[in-house]
């Protein structure tokens, strides 16, 4: 019975977009970065003046840049996520696992990133 339901899932062939799992993973990445992006449009206004960047513990603040910096952080956020969309893509057909693994950790550096950011804005202000 279980061997039969074993092989009836792997002989399904789903394609990778048709996977509720990878979709609802990639989707909720998305949103989340999304959301990042109008968090930093809302509260620092990318110009020329210059805002902190960096705080270390012992020194204080240490990097103070122009205020367009700051959005690089949700830009190498969304490259993760491109980059973890296609090497899923690339791995669904071999390992699932591997694949939803993949999705699932995308979500986990998006926030990682989000926090960042947040931490960001409150010292800014």
């Amino acid at each position: 019975m279980f061997l039969e339901q074993l092989n009836q899932l792997l002989a399904s062939r789903k394609s990778f977009i048709s996977d509720r799992l990878n979709v609802l993973g990639f989707g909720f990445s998305l949103l989340i970065n999304i959301i990042h992006w109008l968090i930093l449009l809302i509260k620092i206004k990318p110009g020329s003046e210059n805002i902190l960047l960096h705080y270390n513990v012992v020194y204080g603040p240490d990097f103070v840049e122009r205020a367009s910096f700051i959005y690089i952080i949700p830009l190498i956020a969304l490259v993760f996520l491109i980059i973890n969309l296609i090497l899923s893509n690339f791995y669904y057909d071999k390992e699932k696992t591997a694949s939803v693994f993949l999705t699932f950790a995308t979500i986990a550096v998006q926030l990682v990133f989000l926090a960042a950011s947040i931490i960001l804005v409150i010292a800014n202000q």
